[in-house]
């Protein structure tokens, strides 16, 4: 993964801009921050003529990949990148070690869940299930359900293709989603189909598994192409699966096939956005108030916020957007025993905002934020696409 990327470390002037933004560093104290587990590390590194990384210490795991780092840097250096290159070399035990494993491996466990959706429910809640879990490390909080959908699809051919790629959470725990986005993409005149990918390999990368990652980012990019040939454009509805997509395969294959893939996947609201008439009713009634939680992984895509728009002109009368502050759970990280309680902490300025803005409900794009802004709120949330389904023609 080195070659490509280290011409970058001569761009950090060690302003520490990066420093300011990582959500980590004000709740602790023992991570020493982006620049230095990122740029800092690897000049050592290169600076001792080393091959291999040395040995580095487990504080590395605590940072979340949110790219906060990425979008600061004035200068485009990627801390992140060089934070998931050192991850590797972390020491890690065998029980932590098997723990990032199975949350690493969500699909798995998703397409399994997912066959009897009611008795996995169930089981997730059994104090057994719950004790087992919390003995590899798996921290005690509210799982997201699982559940099964049929989809609807039109068969007929249209001039406009979109594959989309819906990811794990729409897939095993809200496939609503999935359904409400093939509706508004075929009232657009899309020819859909659903993309035959399982993991986008998000979940692998920043638990440390990279050559496993390689190779879904390499099996994913392929067949993707395949699609892009035949003039499909890759719409996705999960904002890390879309970053996946768009920049992290790129940082990873370093090869022109990823290159042309990231230049033909648009997040549906990205998508939307170029059209020139939208299907939605403006006679429904609006939602007074809401609350809209703009994702990390969102605004690392450096697309703007699209959904915030559309939401404003066909459902909400007053809406909120707010990029500011990370809800905390950065995907599997959230769900680990020992970071539970900081995962809150670093949250706990957005559910203070949101619960000060009285909304009857919140919306986002990605799932496990969802998850984390209904434990610290109690407050409703919802996917930008679900509600505006609610308002198609």
């Amino acid at each position: 993964m080195d070659k490509g990327f280290n011409h970058n470390l001569d761009h950090c002037l060690k302003c520490s801009i990066c420093h300011t933004q990582c959500p980590v560093i004000s709740f602790y104290l023992s991570f020493p921050g982006p620049k230095q587990l990122g740029p800092e590390l690897e000049r050592l590194r290169l600076a001792r003529g080393e091959k291999e990384f040395s040995e580095i210490d487990n504080v590395l795991s605590y940072c979340m990949n949110c790219k906060r780092c990425d979008i600061a840097c004035p200068h485009g250096v990627k801390p992140s990148y060089y934070n998931l290159k050192n991850k590797v070399n972390m020491k890690v035990g065998p029980s932590e070690k098997f723990r990032n494993w199975i949350l690493a491996h969500n699909v798995w466990w998703g397409k399994m869940a997912s066959i009897i959706p009611g008795f996995s429910n169930f089981a997730l809640h059994f104090p057994l299930i719950k004790f087992g879990m919390g003995v590899i490390g798996i921290a005690n909080r509210n799982l997201p359900a699982y559940n099964k959908q049929k989809f609807k699809l039109k068969t007929e051919e249209k001039t406009k293709k979109a594959l989309y790629y819906p990811g794990c959470f729409a897939t095993f725990n809200e496939p609503a989603i999935i359904q409400s986005t093939i509706n508004i993409l075929e009232s657009c005149g899309y020819q859909v189909k659903l993309a035959p990918v399982d993991c986008c390999g998000t979940p692998m990368l920043t638990n440390a598994l990279f050559n496993e990652t390689r190779e879904i980012a390499g099996k994913n990019t392929a067949l993707f192409l395949k699609y892009i040939e035949k003039g499909y454009k890759i719409v996705t509805t999960c904002s890390s699966c879309g970053l996946s997509l768009k920049q992290e395969y790129g940082d990873i294959l370093l090869n022109e096939e990823a290159k042309i893939l990231a230049s033909h996947v648009w997040d549906l609201f990205e998508l939307l956005e170029e059209e020139e008439s939208l299907p939605f009713t403006k006679d429904k009634e609006k939602i007074d108030k809401a609350f809209y939680h703009v994702p990390c992984h969102l605004k690392a895509q450096g697309t703007g916020i699209p959904a915030a728009k559309i939401l404003k002109e066909f459902s909400v009368k007053e809406l909120i957007v707010e990029d500011s502050y990370c809800c905390g759970i950065a995907g599997t990280y959230g769900f680990k025993k020992e970071k539970h309680n900081l995962s809150l902490q670093i949250g706990s300025s957005l559910f203070k905002a949101i619960k000060e803005s009285s909304p009857s409900l919140v919306i986002t794009d990605c799932g496990t934020c969802k998850v984390q802004i209904f434990d610290g709120t109690g407050i409703s949330v919802k996917h930008p696409a679900l509600l505006l389904n609610e308002y198609l023609n």
